[in-house]
């Protein structure tokens, strides 16, 4: 069972984080430190910390909001807000699907930025959200599958998913790579 840190339930508390969320990204971290420990056992040097923290709080966001396209940048609010560390705050504000560049952020009516996932730690959380579907662990295909329903429902994001299916194909690829993983 993951030990969640006081400092993460204190946080969870202040903004009234519901229950649902919570399980979500206990998955996430679950995941994610699955993710980790595997690239620890092939010399991957990575911050199980931040990614422990980071998993855990990168949807406080939606205390906020549910809206996918505004949560993760609430999330990284709060926590900037909060003190914790940039390191955090990134893996919160670049975890949503595998990421958008300023373009893609401009084209949404979001502040003109890059959320792309950078670091192994940011990467990983992305990753592992992506892979959990409410509170259950689902897999890459299912991903895939939900941007496929995407597509149907709403053609008009479909540039937005192409280019999240070419991101999200080499975080899996590097993550399959460092961790000796196979999603």
């Amino acid at each position: 069972m993951l030990q969640i840190p006081e400092q993460v339930i204190e946080l969870w508390e202040k903004y009234g984080v519901d229950e649902e969320v919570k399980r979500h990204c206990i998955k996430v971290a679950e995941i994610a430190l699955k993710i980790t420990d595997s690239m620890e056992k092939n010399g991957v040097k990575v911050d199980k910390n931040a990614i422990l923290i980071g998993a855990l709080l990168h949807d406080i966001g939606r205390a906020i909001t549910h809206d996918p396209f505004l949560h993760f940048i609430k999330s990284a609010e709060i926590l900037k807000k909060e003190g914790l560390d940039n390191k955090i705050v990134k893996i919160a504000e670049r975890h949503f699907s595998a990421g958008l560049d300023k373009h893609d952020a401009e084209k949404l009516g979001l502040p003109p930025k890059d959320y792309i996932p950078e670091t192994i730690e940011e990467k990983i959380v992305s990753f592992a959200d992506n892979i959990v579907y409410g509170n259950k662990e689902s897999n890459f295909d299912n991903f895939i599958r939900r941007l496929d329903e995407i597509d149907r429902k709403n053609g008009e994001l479909k540039w937005l998913t192409e280019k999240t299916r070419i991101r999200v194909f080499k975080i899996k690829e590097e993550i399959e790579e460092l961790s000796g993983l196979k999603f």
